[in-house]
C-alpha cells in the first residue's frame, strides 16, 4: 500500500499540473488494478485542507464535498473513516476550521477530555 502525501492528494484533486497530475494518474490507476488501496493520512487532510482554501480559495462547502468524494471512492483509505465522516458532520454545521473538528473528533475517540482555549468551539460543543 501506498500513501499519497499533500502535494499528490492537492494535484489529484485541482488537476493544476498537466506532468505532476499524470504521474499521480499513473499511480492510481496502478493502484486500482493491483485492487490496492491508496492511504490518505489525516495530517494529509489537515494540510490538504489548509492548501485547498488559503492558496485555492475553496470555502467550506467545496473541502466537505470533496472529503465526502474520497471517502466514497474505494481507491482511498483513511485512518479512521467513521471518525472523519463525524468531522465532516461537525465541519457542516459549524463555523470552527476543519482541523479543530477533527481534533475534537479523535479525542472524543479516544475518549479524552479536550482542553483548549477556544472559546467559540467550546460553546458550539457544549
Amino acid at each position: 500500500m501506498i500513501a499519497f502525501d499533500t502535494n499528490y492528494l492537492v494535484r489529484h484533486i485541482v488537476q493544476d499540473d498537466e506532468e505532476q497530475c499524470a504521474i499521480v494518474a499513473s499511480e492510481l490507476a496502478n493502484e486500482i488494478r493491483e485492487e490496492r488501496s491508496i492511504r490518505i493520512l489525516d495530517l494529509v487532510l489537515l494540510e490538504t485542507s489548509w492548501v485547498l482554501q488559503a492558496l485555492y480559495g475553496f470555502d467550506r462547502d467545496a473541502w466537505a464535498q470533496i472529503l465526502e468524494q474520497l471517502l466514497e471512492d474505494s481507491a482511498f483509505c483513511f485512518d479512521d473513516p467513521s471518525r472523519l465522516r463525524a468531522t465532516i458532520k461537525l465541519y457542516r454545521k459549524g463555523r470552527a476550521e476543519f482541523a479543530d473538528y477533527l481534533i475534537v473528533g479523535t479525542a472524543r475517540l479516544e475518549a479524552l477530555e479536550l482542553r483548549t482555549f477556544d472559546k467559540k468551539l467550546l460553546k458550539e460543543l457544549a
